[in-house]
């Protein structure tokens, strides 16, 4: 009987402790939680976008790598719906993004932008919430709850107070409603989309790659011809503002217009990096340069171009690279360059900011 009890008691009390911990997150999970390097939240291959716009980096993780495109979809209460798409494959270095949308139909800086624009008969103002970098260049799809009279379209931004073409636009007008399609290389802002029959070119922004084509036209910076080939410069003019803060003896390494590699149009092989292409033309043209790998980002780090090293122009200064006007937000040797790619090379003495990065700011 006593030794009944005890044998029921002992049931008892591991009952308790099993119900109890059904009703927790097992110990490990409880340390874990919330770690933003290795928490993975599945996307579907069609998602509603979030009322705050936020995609995590733990829902990017589900797709990192992989050749797999998903799309995020949002909408406001004038019928203006937008989706966002992403590919899996392009992301190496998964983040936050806040894809919030909000659209203006009116306005002084629209109007501006329509009249610049040639007249455009319809515009369009883009506010872009998120202020972080892109983690990949996705592809943002408008449709408007009317149908425009027009058969071009252009995305632009105002630089300085004027506006300055970022891309050509797909247009889309069969059906009932307008859809327009533009990639996307930043946020963080108002951005314009200006449409019309014959609508004139707005001058590209400096620091996009745009080669200054009527919207008309397809946009496409790759050769024809049958080899791989690239546009590659090298550009360090940031400094010629900032030589109080140069280390010395520096100087001479400075070209007075900052060019060090104007836009140079270079071929490549199949598989090759920004990196790789960087290391070629640098060894081909005679220009000095330093690289490291650097295991923690799983890919090499320039330090020095023409003698010109990070913080030899300030505690934020060094190099970076943009390719087709978007600052990657991973290493240059795990970029893979593509065949028209426009890759870009600058000096920063201010963490990206005076040569058009926003992912810091």
């Amino acid at each position: 009987m006593k030794r009944g009890f005890k044998k029921g008691f002992l049931f008892l009390a591991l009952l308790l402790i099993v119900l109890a911990l059904a009703g927790c997150k097992d110990p490990i999970s409880g340390l874990t939680e919330g770690s933003s390097d290795e928490e993975v939240i599945q996307l579907e291959d069609s998602n509603p976008l979030p009322e705050n716009g936020v995609v995590t980096a733990a829902q990017f993780r589900s797709i990192e790598g992989q050749d797999r495109v998903v799309t995020f979809t949002g909408s406001n209460m004038y019928g203006y719906q937008y989706t966002w798409t992403f590919n899996g494959k392009d992301i190496h270095n998964p983040e936050d993004q806040n894809l919030k949308v909000d659209f203006t139909t009116e306005g002084d800086n629209l109007n501006n932008v329509k009249t610049a624009a040639g007249g455009a008969s319809y515009g369009l103002g883009i506010t872009l919430t998120g202020n972080k970098g892109l983690i990949t260049v996705p592809q943002l799809t408008i449709t408007l709850p009317e149908k425009w009279d027009a058969d071009t379209a252009v995305f632009c931004k105002l630089n300085n107070g004027q506006p300055a073409k970022m891309s050509n636009v797909t247009f889309d007008n069969t059906a009932e409603t307008t859809k327009m399609t533009v990639n996307i290389i930043e946020t963080g802002g108002d951005y314009y989309i200006v449409a019309g029959k014959t609508v004139a070119p707005v001058p590209s922004t400096s620091g996009n790659t745009g080669d200054g084509v009527t919207p008309s036209e397809n946009g496409n910076n790759g050769n024809t011809s049958g080899g791989n080939s690239c546009t590659i410069s090298i550009s360090c003019s940031t400094i010629l503002n900032n030589m109080g803060n140069l280390t010395n003896g520096k100087a001479e390494f400075v070209p007075s217009d900052g060019w060090i590699l104007p836009a140079t149009k270079v071929s490549f092989n199949e598989g090759e990096s920004v990196h790789d292409v960087l290391q070629r033309v640098c060894r081909e043209k005679g220009i000095q340069m330093e690289s490291n790998f650097t295991p923690a980002y799983n890919s090499a780090y320039v330090e020095g171009i023409n003698q010109l090293y990070e913080y030899d122009c300030g505690d934020v200064s060094g190099w970076m690279y943009n390719v087709n006007g978007w600052f990657p937000n991973y290493g240059c040797s795990q970029y893979t360059v593509q065949n028209g790619d426009v890759i870009n090379w600058v000096y920063t003495c201010d963490l990206g900011k005076d040569v058009g990065d926003n992912s810091m700011w």
